[in-house]
């Protein structure tokens, strides 16, 4: 019983405390409302305010930063950079790969020069080309380096054009498929082994000017993809193969179209054939 009263009387006099308590804030508000209204306390208002101002900026411009945007915007600097070292690793690969290909071009031109070399007995002047005038490549070789008039052109097994000028240390080659360039030439079968027996696989003659074979006998059965060497040249140079045939405006001959097998645009060097 003496407990039950004592914890009345604890909670009756907290309860009035805090009744007092409440009492004393409410009236402590109401005279800080009455307050700021009142002239006298503008101008402790304004220097408060004016002294808090930058902290209240602070705050809100705090407040208008999205943690995700800040987050996302590492992200994104971390993956310019990953880009950044991928760009120089793919630089690296296609400088090896520019590399390589350069090395099997010359393995490439240094194999023809050998299979081509022995069989026939030949021998060459190598030719960097150094400049281009329309049907022309100019090389740079001259009468100093044994170059002469109508000497043949190659790269590879494949005729590049003949020499129509020389000078001491340049010379001009006609190309393949200019106009002005006349060559009797022989067409066979496209099949294995015939550059060992071209008379066996002959199948008809010809002369070419430019790009176009004239005065192929109606006769003679040539077809597309036939092979085209050079008649009266040294054997085994390619100049193309049989496109398109059609007969000819007299009716009398055949012609046909010559394929290129390269381009002889982007040449960089030549050999000229010595017999």
């Amino acid at each position: 019983m003496i407990n039950f009263l004592a914890s009345l009387f604890k909670v009756t006099i907290l309860k009035s405390f805090n009744q007092k308590k409440f009492l004393g804030y409410f009236l402590i508000a109401g005279i800080i409302f009455l307050l700021d209204f009142w002239i006298i306390f503008r101008p402790l208002k304004s220097v408060f305010s004016w002294f808090f101002k930058p902290l209240r900026g602070a705050t809100y411009q705090f407040s208008q930063v999205k943690l995700e945007e800040v987050f996302y915007s590492g992200k994104l600097e971390q993956t310019r950079e990953e880009n950044r070292q991928l760009e120089k690793q793919i630089m690296l690969m296609t400088g090896k790969m520019a590399e390589c290909q350069w090395f099997h071009d010359e393995n490439q031109r240094l194999k023809n020069l050998l299979d081509f070399y022995p069989r026939e007995n030949f021998s060459f002047i190598s030719a960097q080309v150094i400049g281009r005038q329309d049907d022309f490549l100019i090389i740079n070789q001259g009468k100093k380096n044994g170059v002469f008039v109508n000497q043949l052109v190659v790269e590879g097994q494949y005729l590049v054009g003949r020499v129509l000028d020389v000078y001491d240390r340049e010379a001009r080659v006609l190309k393949l498929g200019s106009a002005s360039l006349e060559l009797p030439v022989l067409i066979f079968s496209n099949q294995e082994n015939c550059f060992s027996d071209l008379v066996k696989c002959q199948k008809g003659k010809g002369i070419i000017t430019g790009d176009v074979i004239k005065e192929i006998l109606r006769e003679e059965e040539i077809g597309s993809g036939d092979l085209v060497t050079l008649l009266d040249g040294p054997p085994g140079i390619l100049l193309g193969r049989i496109g398109r045939i059609q007969e000819s405006q007299d009716k009398i001959f055949k012609q046909a179209q010559l394929e290129r097998l390269i381009d002889l645009n982007n040449l960089t060097e030549v050999f000229l054939i010595n017999q």
